[in-house]
């Protein structure tokens, strides 16, 4: 028998685990200690990876009825025989960023493998009692307060009706940080989620389906020559859209690709992008791209200009 374990929050694991040898070696520096070697012991980060680029293909990210939102990952251990336990872990995520849950440890019997239930919402059904502010998300060992999200009964309570929904699995592995292995976001049928291209295109056919605009976020040349790179000149990417009888926002963390979709084959699109640093607007530019039916397009953008 599984016992089903409390949600551990994984940020405050982490600031704990690096807490400590930080604190004797500031402890050492100040008083001074004896001239003989230590040795600290050194965990590496283990963990699971949801990669949000890949998790949200051909529905891209936005506030639009056909755009992923926000979505939730809930961990169960995969056990013997293709049965699996009780939800374990949790955490709710916005569209552009990965879902990273570290340094999980085994169940009973030992196994450090787990089935992946994704549920995604449009920011129209998302849940709002699963909403984290984030400045409430980490205020130290003292004020620390775990998202909602984190949770796995309170995401089992308020799930209400999500608008896709899939499976990943993952086995984690000591040292490094495992990709899940998922499959293709499904339509629940519930909130608009489909994205078909009925709601996208104001009615057109199925047959003109196109594949997803993208826009790379490695970095924009600027008016004076110059080059802007993620990292070091932005972090994130917010964009307003336009084509046919489409229109909605989207929005990245670089380097990941803003991503459009549905499309319309054949419609051109033009895409107002802002770049942000620590809040702060850095640049914009417009780009444009007109959707293929077989294979996705990466907008071609104008040099970028100050705020």
């Amino acid at each position: 028998m599984q016992v089903k374990l409390a949600a551990v929050n994984r940020r405050k694991a982490l600031l704990s685990s690096l807490a400590v040898p930080f604190a004797v070696a500031a402890a050492c520096a100040l008083a001074g200690c004896p001239g003989t070697a230590t040795t600290t012991t050194y965990t590496p980060i283990t963990g699971i990876l949801i990669r949000s680029s890949s998790l949200v293909t051909g529905y891209g990210c936005g506030t639009g009825p056909g755009q992923v939102y926000k979505y939730a990952a809930l961990l169960k251990y995969a056990e013997d025989g293709g049965a699996s336990g009780p939800v374990v872990y949790s955490g709710v995520f916005d569209c552009y960023s990965d879902g990273l849950f570290s340094n999980l440890p085994a169940d009973d019997a030992g196994s450090l493998s787990f089935d992946v239930t994704i549920v995604a919402w449009n920011a129209a059904s998302f849940p709002a009692p699963l909403q984290c502010d984030p400045q409430d998300s980490d205020q130290g060992e003292a004020g620390f307060t775990a998202c909602p999200g984190d949770t796995p009964d309170t995401v089992a309570l308020n799930e209400g009706t999500p608008n896709w929904i899939t499976t990943c699995t993952a086995t984690q592995q000591s040292g490094i940080s495992v990709l899940a292995v998922c499959a293709p976001l499904s339509p629940t049928g519930a909130g608009g989620g489909d994205g078909g291209l009925d709601e996208a295109s104001g009615g057109d056919a199925a047959a003109n389906a196109g594949q997803p605009v993208l826009v790379d976020t490695h970095g924009f040349v600027t008016d004076d020559g110059g080059t802007l790179v993620c990292g070091t000149d932005f972090q994130t990417v917010r964009a307003t859209y336009s084509g046919g009888s489409q229109s909605g926002s989207l929005s990245a963390q670089c380097p990941a690709p803003l991503s459009l979709a549905p499309t319309v084959a054949g419609v051109a699109y033009t895409i107002t992008v802002e770049l942000f640093q620590s809040g702060a607007d850095v640049a914009q530019t417009s780009c444009q791209a007109t959707a293929s039916a077989s294979t996705p397009v990466t907008a071609s953008c104008a040099p970028a200009t100050g705020p």
